[in-house]
């Protein structure tokens, strides 16, 4: 099998490419479940300097989008297709052996596809790349979906969605056995005895760049589990934050909102979302104190990922490889509500929900673009306005390698590229197309972007304790928001504007159709235990 794939990879189209000596070394660092404005260069008090500083040389994009949740968002990171396409509408990691999805039939639920598609890593294996991976995979747990197999040279990979920071054991349960963590194709039975996750991914990623063929470029993509739950550090990046948030979760959200406005990532008269309604006073004072040192220890996970991206810049530059690699970070979606749902809305400054919901709390992501030789100077510290999507990953990378989306892979036609890519938006100030459509759809949650405008839908309320998942009847309508100049969904256009409701209600009806979006209710229905 592994010695066919070497064949096609060698014999398939020959791809299109700027010479060997300019082609740039790509790196994607994606964070888990991180909110919108935690790091500093987006108005957060966490100290990131290595990615305020890859900021403040290169660009940011103030309205990036991901799909709300890990799984989907990974299938679209690493296939170019919006989550259904690549057949991971649902969080589904035992595929096509999944009883239940099963039952609703639809290839768009069965897991991320072995046929039909080619990954990221394929794609540029066959542009001529070495392909890298350390971290989480979260994209299926058979073998023939793990990282080895779709694409990636060497890999040392948590297959499943997370683990305990310090063991590896799974996240579920204080005690052994470590949780699935693959190493090049075969199973990983012990972990180094000085474990941390975030520090263990990254040293093998430095080690898979440091045994590269320097002939060659390299894609590497660096996917840490932090700052998901659980929420654990080290008690040295802790105390750091011994006194930071002692002026409570109100006054640190009112902070980052402020300097959200000095840095122009949000308009200057642009108004804070009310506290969702789930942050009620009961809420707010339950396991007020654990929360509180959650968020110390959140604040210590994220300043943990900086001081390892720190690492990997020095290794570039040691190595003369820093002003020519293409370094892209972002979070796969929205901060959820573990900390309780005050402190996950702080994450999400100056948005509205949550990790799961699709209002731009669930699906706003810092986006960070830095490349010395291939941005222009003139345009180090801007910030893109225009809306970007994590499948606009996919093309990006192909356009800075210079390599083409192939028509077939392994002798089977594959779906074109849904994304664009952003390189002409990041390097030379072009508009992204205006009117561009982009949807979601999510555990029910659904939502339409075009323009300045947004229509979105909750499926149902959440519940008084912040729960993110619902599975009852379905009670949200259609939100009209005027996004341009109302970021934090405020306030609710839908009844002026009905004729725009209605046109755009039909293009996410369209979209749904195509891609194989299941109606929520068909699939809430087959929850339901069967009657007696």
């Amino acid at each position: 099998m592994h010695f066919l794939r070497a064949v096609f990879l060698l014999c398939c189209c020959v791809p299109v490419v700027n010479g060997a000596e300019s082609r740039p070394n790509i790196l994607v660092i994606m964070v888990d479940d991180m909110g919108y404005s935690d790091i500093g260069c987006y108005g957060g008090e966490i100290r990131t300097p290595t990615l305020d500083t890859l900021a403040a040389n290169g660009v940011r994009m103030a309205r990036f989008f991901n799909c709300a949740q890990c799984c989907p968002s990974r299938a679209s990171l690493m296939s170019g297709l919006t989550p259904h396409q690549a057949g991971m509408g649902d969080m589904n990691e035992q595929g096509a052996e999944n009883e239940f999805w099963k039952r609703i039939g639809s290839p768009a639920y069965l897991g991320f596809k072995t046929r039909g598609i080619v990954t990221l890593p394929e794609a540029l294996q066959t542009a001529g790349y070495q392909t890298f991976m350390a971290g989480k995979w979260h994209l299926g747990r058979s073998p023939e979906n793990w990282p080895n197999a779709r694409g990636f040279d060497r890999s040392f990979a948590l297959i499943g969605g997370a683990c305990e920071h310090f063991t590896g054991y799974r996240s579920w349960q204080q005690k052994g056995p470590i949780s699935l963590f693959v190493q090049d194709g075969k199973k990983v039975e012990q972990l180094p005895p000085n474990f941390y996750s975030t520090d263990t991914f990254t040293d093998h990623l430095l080690k898979f760049l440091a045994d590269a063929d320097g002939s060659k470029p390299w894609f590497g993509y660096l996917a840490f589990t932090a700052p998901h739950w659980p929420i654990q550090a080290h008690a040295a990046d802790i105390e750091k934050y011994a006194e930071t948030y002692k002026d409570g979760p109100k006054a640190i959200r009112e902070c980052r909102f402020k300097r959200l406005k000095e840095l122009g990532l949000v308009p200057k008269d642009a108004k804070l979302p009310e506290l969702d309604p789930t942050v009620t006073e009961e809420a707010q004072q339950a396991k007020k104190e654990t929360r509180d040192r959650w968020m110390r220890t959140y604040a210590a996970m994220v300043d943990r990922v900086d001081q390892n991206i720190a690492r990997i810049v020095d290794q570039l530059r040691k190595a003369g490889q820093f002003d020519n690699t293409l370094i892209l970070f972002l979070s796969d979606n929205g901060s959820d509500t573990v900390r309780g749902p005050l402190w996950g809305q702080v994450s999400n400054t100056p948005f509205r929900k949550f990790k799961v919901w699709v209002h731009d709390g669930g699906i706003a992501s810092p986006l960070i673009a830095h490349w010395p030789k291939g941005i222009p100077k003139n345009r180090h510290g801007q910030i893109v306005g225009d809306s970007a999507h994590i499948m606009d990953i996919f093309p990006t990378c192909l356009d800075a390698a210079g390599a083409k989306h192939p028509k077939k892979f392994n002798e089977v036609e594959v779906l074109p590229l849904e994304g664009v890519s952003l390189l002409p938006a990041i390097r030379d100030a072009k508009a992204l197309p205006v009117q561009r459509v982009l949807c979601w759809e999510r555990m029910g949650n659904a939502a339409v972007r075009q323009g300045n405008w947004k229509l979105v839908r909750g499926y149902g309320p959440a519940a008084a304790d912040g729960d993110i998942a619902s599975s009852g009847p379905r009670s949200g309508e259609w939100e009209l928001y005027r996004v341009d100049t109302d970021p934090g969904e405020t306030t609710n256009l839908a009844r002026q504007e009905p004729a725009r409701v209605k046109s755009m209600a039909q293009r996410y009806d369209t979209w749904a159709k195509r891609v194989g979006v299941v109606p929520y209710e068909k699939i809430v229905e087959q929850m339901q235990p069967a009657k007696k």
